[in-house]
């Protein structure tokens, strides 16, 4: 691992930051060679993994789809909140509402990416698309397996997402009847390992989820690299015959519970990967529809799915296990994020014509404002209600679908229009002062419905965790983006590291959603702690719209 790139020790790091909290299910990779790669779906003996000291070995029968009731049904407050474990009724993200009138996920395929998934599972098998199964450097005839007791994750995210209903047995994932694809991108931890899980089988693939990130609770920028970026990009605009996929990712379990401290609070803005244009970034609210103590704000956030409320108590998410097992214990954004995606898939069932711009927005405009007496809650120039913890707020998918049903494609990245702009103002970053700077967005910029915003931001600072940077709109009015709070840095030990450097960072937001483009943006960068001062020395705005 000392040859390759940052970002690839970052995805290495990920490994061991799957986005679960508070012991709500985590783990490791399976280890592995290359990163060659396996797409065998359908073992023919007995599999034992081909990795050294792997405790778990699978038997050559593959279930079949029984019939009946899933017994854990109701266990699963996720799908139907009717207050069978407490909290608020209706606090769920309507799946079952939407499946008698929209179906279930079938004609879609949705991708997990993730560590070790036991695809030999009864309650995912009946779901796994054959020959599109994968896990780097794999020997012949080896699924994406769990190499131990240890390799959980992938397993439980799969199941939240696309464990099959109506078989007798188990769960109910938010899309049952989609066709899964198991990739273990996670397995070696190299960033073209990551960049092959996301492109893989794009031209039949309509929604990647990924459970994973940057590492939580430390304050610090994460940069994501250039070939993840491209893999993104690449897929929004040439998957599904250009219509494009969607790439759901978890906003981050970095916030600061009561229990822990000293605590650096994150804020998904942070995370590189998220701040990646064409990413829908998913949030988690607990079983009263209320942010939990992970929480982290952002304004990439666009909707959010259920979790738990990262406290000993309130329940948490009811999904399968490995050794063809069940848990009632999984948690963090690593289980909204899946919730998010089957939705999604509902969504593309509803109108397969979709693009991935369209979901997107029908995600965000479909969304449930949950826990509507908080203050946070604004509402933008377009009209569009935002807050920074829940972005456009919890996914409904019943009124997705709906909506879905009767949608005017917007059009896929061939049609996306940009505006780009960029500004030096070389400002001195006095202690405990605010200095701004303004961008005039001209009539020539034609763009009437803004959908990202990127701003890109360089600073030299002794130390970039005492800036706090905030987009501002006034004409027209629209409540200001906080992309980083001032913080001190630390390391899981608690010792002050550095923060990371401003060094052309891009910072993405949602929040403008639907406004024009036209009018004054202004960034205003404070100095909030006494000590050190610096330069502010550029920034950019592009706008991504129609």
């Amino acid at each position: 691992m000392n040859s390759v790139s940052p970002y690839a020790r970052a995805i290495a790091i990920a490994i061991l930051g799957l986005l679960a909290a508070c012991g709500g299910g985590g783990g490791g990779g399976s280890g592995g060679g290359g990163s060659s790669g396996d797409d065998d779906g359908n073992p023919g003996g007995p599999v034992q993994l081909a990795q050294q000291n792997c405790s778990f070995s699978y038997a050559p029968q593959k279930p079949s789809a029984g019939t009946g009731a899933d017994p854990l049904l109701s266990r699963q407050w996720h799908l139907r909140n009717e207050g069978q474990s407490g909290g608020r009724v209706g606090e769920d993200v309507r799946a079952i509402a939407a499946w008698s009138s929209s179906g279930k996920g079938e004609g879609v395929r949705l991708a997990i990416v993730d560590d070790a998934i036991e695809t030999l599972h009864e309650d995912l098998f009946p779901n796994l698309a054959a020959f599109r199964n994968y896990r780097p450097g794999a020997a012949p005839d080896t699924h994406p397996l769990p190499c131990g007791p240890d390799d959980t994750h992938g397993t439980a995210v799969a199941g939240i997402a696309a464990a099959r209903d109506g078989n007798g047995v188990g769960v109910a994932g938010v899309a049952p009847r989609v066709a899964l694809a198991a990739y273990n991108a996670l397995a070696v931890g190299l960033e073209s390992d990551v960049a092959d899980a996301l492109r893989r089988g794009a031209d039949v693939t309509g929604v990647y989820s990924n459970s994973w990130g940057s590492p939580d609770g430390t304050g610090a920028l994460n940069a994501s690299g250039a070939t993840f970026r491209n893999a993104i990009l690449d897929g929004v605009a040439l998957a599904r015959g250009g219509r494009g996929a969607v790439y759901v990712f978890p906003a981050g379990n970095g916030g600061c519970p009561p229990s822990v401290a000293p605590c650096s609070p994150d804020n998904s803005n942070y995370d590189g990967y998220v701040n990646t244009r064409g990413i829908v970034t998913a949030c988690a609210v607990d079983v009263d529809g209320q942010a939990p103590s992970y929480a982290e704000p952002g304004a990439n956030i666009l909707v959010c799915g259920m979790s738990d409320p990262g406290t000993s108590s309130g329940p948490r998410i009811t999904t399968t296990g490995v050794q063809n097992s069940y848990r009632f214990d999984f948690s963090g954004t690593s289980a909204s994020t899946p919730m998010v995606s089957g939705v999604a898939a509902l969504v593309l069932q509803a109108n397969p014509s979709l693009t991935w711009r369209d979901v997107r927005l029908i995600l965000a405009r479909s969304a449930r404002r949950n826990d509507s007496g908080d203050p946070g809650w604004q509402a933008n120039a377009a009209g569009l209600r935002v807050h920074p913890y829940y972005g456009f707020g919890v996914v409904d998918a019943e009124a997705a679908t709906a909506l879905a049903r009767s949608w005017s494609s917007v059009g896929g990245s061939g049609s996306l229009r940009s505006c780009s702009y960029a500004r030096s103002p070389n400002l001195t970053l006095h202690d405990a002062t605010t200095v701004s700077d303004a961008i005039q967005v001209p009539a020539d910029c034609t763009i009437g419905n803004i959908e990202f915003v990127e701003i890109g931001f360089s600073a030299t600072h002794a130390y970039s965790g005492d800036l706090r940077v905030e987009l501002l709109r006034s004409d027209p009015a629209s409540p200001p983006a906080v992309l980083a709070d001032s913080r001190t840095c630390r390391n899981d030990s608690g010792t002050q590291i550095s923060c990371g450097s401003y060094d052309n960072w891009v910072f993405g937001s949602v929040r403008n959603l639907d406004e024009p483009a036209q009018g004054k943006w202004t960034l205003a960068v404070s100095d909030t702690v006494a000590g050190n001062e610096g330069t502010w020395t550029a920034w950019s705005l592009t706008i991504w719209g129609r």
